[in-house]
């Protein structure tokens, strides 16, 4: 008897320990809203701690973010009507130097394999070489012609350019 309530105790155990294991994996966070509405109605701030939320403005639609908890990497896209609420904030005085842009490109090539399929591919990347900036701890690109915003917070970690190692997006920003 007493060695049946062991097992029982061990499988219990075992189940509870294997549930914990999937329900912590370190896989992505998806989450999407139809427009700036919806988006503006979420009150707990800790489900849009990893958007922008400045950049996001009332003409938003189609508000997507996908977060990685094992790189801390997170891709983002929302696309807008109003151009005129954007410009301030992509003023050609915002845009990163040639340096960044580079540290920008060496971040963006260590994920490539994680992008998701709404969010440009590598070579859209590559071929872009200005008109980035800096925004609440992302990398931010506005796309006129399909009038979209795409934003991306590389690793925390460090990034290896040109032989140098550059800090990862933390100590870029900040």
């Amino acid at each position: 008897m007493k060695l049946k309530n062991i097992n029982l105790n061990l499988s219990f155990f075992g189940i509870l320990v294997l549930m914990l294991f999937v329900s912590c994996n370190n896989g992505d966070y998806l989450q999407e809203f139809e427009n700036y509405d919806e988006f503006s109605k979420v009150e707990n701030p800790r489900l849009t701690g990893w958007f922008p939320v400045e950049l996001i403005k009332s003409d938003a639609q189609n508000i997507k973010n996908i977060s990685y908890l094992s790189t801390k990497c997170v891709f983002g896209v929302f696309e807008y009507e109003n151009e005129e609420l954007y410009n301030s904030i992509f003023d050609k005085g915002n845009h990163i130097d040639k340096t960044y842009i580079g540290i920008f490109h060496s971040q963006v090539e260590l994920v490539k394999d994680i992008f998701p399929e709404w969010f440009p591919k590598i070579e859209y990347w590559r071929n872009i070489d200005s008109g980035i900036i800096l925004f609440d701890n992302c990398y931010a690109v506005k796309d006129s012609n399909k009038k979209k915003i795409y934003y991306f917070h590389p690793e925390e970690e460090s990034t290896r350019f040109n032989g140098k190692m550059y800090p990862g997006i933390r100590n870029t920003i900040r």
